[in-house]
């Protein structure tokens, strides 16, 4: 297992992409994975306070600042950004990692988990973009009239942000405006106009630096099964916003209930982005379930 001492910033060589990251502390390591429209900063407060007994890791994915790799965002889809973590793990000669993943870099560590079991010690998915847990082909009709049966309230929420702050949030974007795509999408997912220029400034800033990223929500997405979370034998930990959208708590729910011996815990006063909308009780119930995994 690697080991680091010094607080370090640097830019790592993973499969075919530069991954920069930010690590802090000794120890076991954990690892961070940040979503859409975000990168490694998102996860300051969880790093300082991690790193006081682990070795803390926070990187941004292939797309997201300061990265500078070659290609199309639409090429950033769940499988590459599954490979690049992999190919991290293995540069930074990492074993037994203690693995967090926030929305679409929930899904990110999910798939990565399912792959790569053997690399990680505990999983820890915070509200992870996993759609097909509720829904497994949006095109099929009678599908998505079994959602709307089985959780009508879910599937509300869906719809209305499909078919509103989604649909803006990619059209902006396609016309070149990433702060409008960066705004309509983060009301959309904290169900609340304005939502967005309420935000702390550095969020804000964060947000806008990646707004390229909002891309990653055209890729197409695996397929990723009921079925295939009761194979997850890592200890797994779900964490939701108390006032996060039906359809990613739902998400959380469906996901409890398949993955054996998983457990959910709920962030008060919390939405989407638990992790910086409470970051003292998103630490103090993630630091009580990770110990439990150390040998």
């Amino acid at each position: 297992m690697g080991k680091s001492g010094q607080e370090m910033d640097q830019s790592i060589k993973a499969g075919s992409v530069n991954l920069y990251l930010r690590e802090l502390g000794t120890g076991e390591p954990i690892i961070f994975v940040h979503g859409i429209p975000t990168d490694y900063r998102i996860w300051d407060a969880q790093l300082k306070e991690f790193s006081k007994n682990f070795r803390a890791i926070s990187y941004s994915r292939r797309c997201a600042y300061p990265n500078q790799n070659p290609g199309n965002v639409v090429d950033s889809t769940i499988e590459k950004n599954a490979e690049d973590l992999k190919s991290l793990i293995s540069e930074l000669r990492l074993d037994n990692v203690h693995l967090i993943g926030h929305s679409y870099g929930g899904f990110v560590s999910l798939f990565t988990a399912w792959k790569n079991p053997e690399l990680f010690r505990s999983l820890i998915l915070v509200e992870p973009a996993v759609p097909s847990i509720l829904v497994k082909n949006e095109k099929n009709p009678l599908e998505a009239i079994a959602f709307l049966i089985r959780d009508p309230g879910a599937a509300a929420s869906a719809r209305k942000f499909q078919n509103g702050k989604l649909r803006a949030a990619l059209k902006t974007y396609e016309s070149g405006n990433f702060r409008s795509a960066v705004k309509n999408f983060y009301d959309g997912v904290r169900e609340k106009d304005g939502a967005f220029e309420a935000a702390p400034t550095t969020l804000q800033n964060i947000m806008s630096d990646n707004g390229q990223t909002i891309g990653e929500l055209e890729t197409v997405f695996p397929i990723f099964s009921k079925g295939d979370a009761k194979k997850i034998a890592i200890p797994t930990l779900l964490v939701k916003g108390q006032r996060s959208p039906k359809w990613l708590r739902a998400i959380v729910d469906g996901l409890g209930k398949s993955i054996p011996g998983s457990s959910i815990v709920e962030i008060s006063n919390s939405g989407h982005f638990p992790h910086t909308d409470n970051a003292e009780e998103f630490n103090s119930k993630l630091a009580s379930f990770v110990p439990k995994n150390i040998a």
